[in-house]
């Protein structure tokens, strides 16, 4: 019997632990016509070429490596602000806080740029790990003004 590949955690398939097995057999990919729908809905927001995009369960899903990296990112971000973490950093910061927004671009551009040029390669950590950054700056940068925008309308209508 030759040994077969996991597309999810890339052991072989003799040796995966009993949690892996269990794993692998449960199907985390959803219904074709499903897989339509969802695909349809990001179509605009990422080009889902099958090459740059995680496999699940050997299927490619419906965001690249970058886009995967970016709403993760905007996941973390906004829970570490929330639960407190960073909380000072953008007060610090003031209304230099834009340019950290905008610097969290530049490796996510030089990542792009360097294969577009010719000059060298990425591959799906870096795709990924570029996107996670400027996707936590991102959320964390944004949450954090839609919560002194909150504050600042309660403070001036005052106690009621």
């Amino acid at each position: 019997m030759s040994e077969k590949k996991s597309p999810v955690c890339s052991v072989s398939a003799t040796s995966r632990r009993p949690l892996m097995s269990g794993w692998s057999r449960t199907r985390l990919v959803l219904p074709a016509g499903m897989q339509e729908v969802v695909r349809r809905c990001f179509a605009s927001v990422c080009h889902q070429m099958p090459s740059r995009s995680p496999h699940i369960d050997g299927v490619p899903i419906a965001i690249c490596d970058r886009c995967s990296g970016i709403y993760f990112g905007l996941v973390v971000g906004v829970s570490r602000l929330l639960s407190g973490w960073g909380e000072g950093l953008w007060a610090a910061l003031g209304r230099y806080g834009r340019y950290l927004l905008l610097g969290s671009l530049v490796p996510l551009g030089v990542d792009w740029i360097g294969p577009v040029l010719g000059l060298w390669g990425n591959g799906p950590v870096s795709r990924a790990l570029t996107g996670f950054l400027f996707g936590t700056v991102a959320a964390s940068y944004v949450t954090d003004r839609l919560l002194c925008r909150v504050a600042r309308t309660a403070a001036s209508e005052g106690p009621q």
